[in-house]
């Protein structure tokens, strides 16, 4: 940097020398009053211009003196870009200040100072006439200004403070919100150009376990005392080269009730059974996947076999959320970050179901958000995009399964009387990407219903048609009847829109498709009305279904939700009638309100649930739930709940207090009702599992069977080589990301830190919190390395943090003048860009805390592009112990067309730049 600003000076002051020839020298005696100060290289000062947080583009340059400091007119004039003309052959400055009716006149031989802020004015003793030029003090310009202009000599800066915003920073806030935007459409995250680091399989790996555990007293009211304990233990660890999960539940009274067992092996990039390709591979309590018109989704015991993508919808419209539920529990749904649905552990399945979630064009984000009895909150986010999920060209998917049905497959504790006439089903289906807007998929299923055993085939042929997508699915009951469906999505403007129809011939019935159902139409829109300053989401739908009995059904469906002040509130209305062909049965009508609603009231995080019926038998308010919880510090919290069903006319009030310790967490709750019941509840929960870092058995409030765990080792890479080499330390107290969020893990005095909590099966990018590194010389030396987690495993990586350095040169134009504007990339031995730069009006370039390496230097793409240079540059860049400083001097650009020429360089030869250097 001194070398810069010395050439920089030397430039500037020749120029400012050359123009002061000009001026007849008798006239600076006449400037103004002499003073005691005299110009000095002592006091000389380059300082930079700085608003906020910005810092201006050019130094100014001036003198520390006697009465404080002053800044060159002319740098302060090009630094802010101001439209003021400075003429040193009439000595005076004229224009305007940040504004047309600002206007300003400065008059050196009449020795004035004229504009609106203050009027017309002498100047005395505020400007020196200096090599550079006119060196005005800082305080004059605040004054002249309407600007507070403040020099902190010890960083270099003049802070310029304003009450009202400046046009300049203005600009810059424009430009800066127009380069974000560039770079988030330029740029796309892909994981892949990062190295990988997965866990390898081994025959045997110690399960993790979390366990839940809750007793509970109940008296009064309409039942007797009663006692109650249960519990629910989950682990998952790996055996044979496989991830195996169980899961025991007692029942209310502490007996064994269920216990599901899984082997599964899943694979994001489809490795798994060779040719096959498979992703994901389920055998003992597995999932089959459902179909279009013919079976839902089911869970038991079984087999089931895929290649599909993770987030790949088996049906056109419409998606199906479920998961790991554990004891006392709650869940909710968010679509496009709006309150949908809300679901508790009621019946202690361990499993939270969301079905029929309609999906509506383009896109479709979701979240559950999981709410644990101890304050926990865990996030499952995923997207479900409509429109642009058609298969690639020549891309195949199949999947293939055998389940029996709602059974475990170890039973304990139980008959299983009431699902042993589901019996066994099974089904498979493929999918086929005819061209980059076509797709064909095509399935069959077998299972028991109403004691007799089914047998479906289906296809569907979906098309994307602009900005809709159409589907045309059928299926076949074999020996039955046919149905047909239509689906269209689309988006016209501000809507999106979407219709299905269905129509049945002969005798079809499935779990998806009524036995007595003659046909049925469906429209549904979505929507968002502005209203003054907020955005409101409006849904709605109606329906028409005709049976085969006569009867015909028309509903209707409306539903809005406000988003305002951290207060979001779902409502919907819903309407059906029913219209019966016998003339003696009256025609029924059903109107129905729900409310939902989730805030953070006074640090309380607030949920309310209300459903009314407004038409028929029994109008009013059906039911009300209230919750608050309230976090008193980081491990503790309050909560209070009311619930009221008007059914029975009983009111519950409750209330509890949950603490999160760092090995396991407890809650104990009271309420009462109004019936006279009372009961006490207290639960408690912990993990526990190996201790990658220590050696043994840890204890956690966290969830480690549940989720992945990654152990990281950071470490001082002193030669640059990214491998950790004997005498090489590690480094404690450093922070650790993980997917761009800063984690609680800090590296203890082995460097080792454990980041818990990442989602299984979803790959995650695992780096340096760069601001906890206590050297500012020390620099992660990559990104970070993507790991998948496995559910109960820690992934064991090591990241390096090198000492870092400087690259500075000058560039040259293709003519062998200095080039500003040029964006210059380093580039490591694989490739990857590791710093970028723009070299400045004099052709400087300087990247600064580059990680100790070797590199290259070549143009950006875009750069080579609009100048039509090549993109190399320099072939040898290296800093390391001893050489932090890299000075590659004046490099100077090639013509592309030069290269062209001389090289038969392919596409991707990056001595070409494409587009224009292609040209004939």
């Amino acid at each position: 940097m001194i070398r810069r600003n010395k050439y920089a000076l030397g430039v500037a002051a020749g120029f400012a020398a050359a123009l002061g020839a000009f001026a007849p020298l008798t006239s600076q005696a006449q400037a103004q009053e002499p003073t005691n100060w005299q110009v000095s290289e002592e006091d000389f000062l380059l300082m930079q211009l700085m608003v906020k947080n910005y810092r201006m583009t050019y130094d100014v340059r001036g003198y520390q003196t006697t009465n404080g400091v002053c800044l060159d007119l002319a740098d302060v004039i090009q630094s802010l870009d101001l439209p003021v003309r400075l003429d040193k052959k009439s000595r005076r400055a004229t224009g305007w200040l940040f504004a047309e009716d600002q206007t300003f006149t400065l008059d050196r031989d009449s020795n004035t100072v004229q504009n609106v802020n203050t009027g017309r004015a002498p100047l005395t003793n505020e400007i020196y006439d200096t090599p550079e030029g006119w060196c005005v003090d800082t305080k004059a310009l605040s004054r002249w200004f309407s600007v507070t202009f403040r020099p902190d000599l010890y960083n270099s800066v003049v802070k310029l403070e304003s009450e009202k915003p400046l046009p300049f920073m203005e600009a810059i806030e424009r430009k800066s919100r127009a380069a974000r935007l560039s770079k988030r459409k330029q740029q796309t995250f892909d994981l892949a150009q990062y190295p990988h680091a997965d866990a390898e399989y081994k025959m045997w790996r110690t399960p993790s376990i979390d366990v839940n555990t809750r007793v509970s007293y109940r008296t009064g009211g309409a039942t007797p005392v009663r006692n109650g304990a249960r519990y629910e233990i989950f682990a998952s660890g790996e055996i044979g080269k496989v991830s195996v999960e169980a899961r025991l539940a007692s029942d209310d009274q502490g007996t064994p009730d269920s216990l599901r067992v899984k082997a599964f092996r899943y694979d994001p990039e489809a490795k798994l059974l060779g040719p096959l390709k498979a992703t994901k591979i389920e055998a003992g309590d597995a999932r089959l996947q459902s179909g279009q018109l013919t079976g839902t989704g089911s869970v038991g015991r079984g087999l089931f076999v895929s290649n599909e993508s993770f987030q790949r919808n088996s049906r056109f419209s419409a998606t199906e959320f479920r998961g790991v539920l554990p004891t006392g529990w709650d869940a909710e749904l968010y679509r496009n970050g709006q309150l949908i649905a809300f679901q508790t552990d009621e019946d202690g399945d361990g499993r939270y179901e969301f079905l029929d979630i309609d999906l509506y064009f383009g896109r479709n984000d979701f979240e559950v958000v999981l709410y644990g009895p101890q304050g926990q909150v865990r996030r499952e986010k995923s997207s479900h995009p409509v429109g642009r999920q058609l298969l690639r060209p020549g891309e195949f998917e199949y999947w293939g399964g055998i389940v029996q049905q709602d059974r475990d497959l170890i039973e304990i504790g139980r008959s299983n009387a009431a699902q042993a006439g589901r019996g066994w089903r099974w089904g498979s289906g493929i999918a086929y990407g005819i061209d980059d807007r076509t797709s064909f998929s095509a399935g069959y299923q077998s299972f028991m219903m109403n004691s007799q055993r089914r047998h479906y085939a289906e296809a569907a042929l979906q098309r994307s048609l602009g900005s809709m997508q159409a589907e045309l699915a059928g299926s076949h009951q074999l020996g039955g009847g046919f149905v047909t469906q239509g689906n269209l999505a689309g988006r016209f403007g501000p809507v999106n829109v979407g219709v299905d129809a269905m129509w049945v011939a002969g005798q079809y019935e499935s779990e998806l498709v009524s036995a007595n159902l003659n046909y049925q139409a469906n429209m549904r829109f979505d929507t968002a009305l502005k209203v003054g300053s907020l955005r409101l989401p409006v849904q709605g739908a109606v329906g028409r279904a005709s049976f085969r009995d006569g009867s015909k059904v028309t509903s209707w469906l409306i539903g809005s939700s406000i988003g305002t002040r951290g207060i979001n509130l779902t409502a919907n209305l819903s309407h059906q009638l029913f219209e019966n062909p016998d003339e003696d049965s009256e025609t029924e009508e059903q109107t129905r309100l729900s409310l939902l609603t989730n805030t953070r009231l006074f640090g309380m995080r607030l949920r309310g649930v209300a459903n009314f019926k407004l038409s028929g038998e029994d109008k009013g308010l059906q039911t009300v739930e209230l919750s608050s919880q309230k976090q008193i510090n980081e491990r503790t919290a309050i909560s209070l709940d009311a619930e009221y069903r008007a059914q029975s006319k009983v009111g519950i009030l409750g209330a509890g207090v949950s603490r999160r310790f760092d090995k396991f967490a407890v809650r104990a709750n009271a309420d009462v009702g109004t019936d006279g019941s009372f009961g006490l509840r207290l639960s408690t929960s912990f993990s526990l599992g190996p201790d990658p870092a220590n050696g043994g058995i840890r204890f956690s409030e966290r969830k480690l069977a549940r989720h992945g765990q990654a152990l990281v080792t950071i470490f001082r890479d002193d030669d640059g080589d990214g491998v950790r080499d004997p005498g090489e330390e590690t480094i404690k107290d450093v922070g650790v990301e993980a997917g761009f969020r800063t984690t609680e893990a800090l590296t203890n005095d082995k460097g080792m830190a454990l980041v818990d909590d990442l989602k299984p099966f979803v790959p995650v990018l695992v780096g340096i919190d760069e601001a906890s590194l206590a050297d500012p010389f020390l620099v992660p030396s990559t990104k970070g390395i993507v790991v998948t987690p496995r559910p109960g495993v820690a992934t064991q990586i090591e990241l390096a943090v090198s000492p870092s350095g400087e690259v500075e040169g000058v560039i040259h134009s293709t003519s062998g003048f200095e080039q500003g504007g040029v964006e210059l990339e380093l580039v490591d031995h694989i490739g990857r860009v590791v710093a970028t730069t723009v070299s400045e009006f004099d052709g400087f370039f300087l990247f600064q805390r580059v990680p100790y390496g070797n590199y290259r230097l070549r143009v950006s793409q875009a750069s080579a592009r609009a100048l039509e240079v090549e993109r190399p540059l320099s072939e040898n860049v290296s800093l390391s112990h001893g050489s932090e400083i890299a000075r590659v001097g004046v490099t100077k650009l090639r013509s592309a067309s030069l290269i062209i020429a001389a090289s038969s360089g392919g596409p991707g030869d990056d001595r070409t730049t494409g587009g224009a250097a292609q040209a004939p």
